[in-house]
């Protein structure tokens, strides 16, 4: 029997939606996000440095077309890995779990929950937010775990871990000294850190579907 003949079979395993979304090239996805990340650094300086009218290519605003991008990037991934939760055998909590804590870093990304938490409280939201971090890390800790023999998979989380990881610490960073030291480290530090951001929701989509992959071949072969 071909793989054709076992094509029907497979779809039905695990749905035409899982089966369409396993199809997505990862390196077409890459090259996709690396082509906006790039465009929206690169007017997001020019609006710094030159055109302060350019609201929406504004890096530092919570409605900029980066921010929208991010969370986009970061709504996909919620999906692919809400995928990948459905496909997997056997079921996986933690999958659950991280599906859950991508689609609200995309909800939060694109509707700035934690900058009104902070205003609302007056409360560092890196502070407000420890409770989250933490769950996240346990959960980013289950996945590393389970696709410790999918070396793909573990680097590129690992990779996004360390790229919202540096974000942050540059966010950190950009409140250290006095004001004219403030002045001087913010503009690069601010940019760096929504670039960050922008890749490490893209590396976070990218593992999503090649965790999926990974999930769909094993469901079809083991229909075979």
């Amino acid at each position: 029997m071909t793989d054709r003949d076992h094509a029907p079979e497979s779809e039905a395993a695990t749905g035409p939606l899982v089966t369409l979304a396993s199809r997505v090239p990862a390196p077409a996805v890459a090259a996709i996000a690396g082509i906006g990340i790039a465009v929206f650094v690169v007017v997001g300086i020019l609006q710094r440095v030159a055109f302060p009218d350019w609201g929406l290519a504004n890096l530092d605003s919570e409605v900029s077309l980066a921010t929208r991008f991010s969370s986009g990037l970061l709504w996909a991934g919620a999906l692919w890995w809400v995928m990948v939760a459905l496909t997997v055998r056997p079921r996986s909590v933690a999958l659950w779990a991280w599906s859950l804590i991508m689609a609200w870093l995309a909800l939060d990304e694109g509707s700035a929950v934690h900058e009104q938490l902070e205003r609302w409280s007056g409360i560092d939201w890196q502070i407000l937010y420890l409770p989250v971090m933490g769950l996240a890390a346990v959960v980013w800790l289950a996945l590393v775990r389970r696709y410790r023999l999918d070396r793909g998979v573990v680097v590129l989380l690992v990779a996004a871990a360390a790229a919202w990881g540096t974000a942050l610490m540059l966010e950190l960073v950009q409140n250290w000294g006095g004001e004219p030291v403030q002045a001087a480290i913010y503009n690069p530090t601010m940019i760096a850190e929504e670039a960050l951001e922008m890749i490490g929701s893209a590396v976070l989509l990218l593992a999503a579907i090649l965790a999926l992959q990974i999930a769909t071949r094993a469901r079809a072969q083991s229909t075979t």
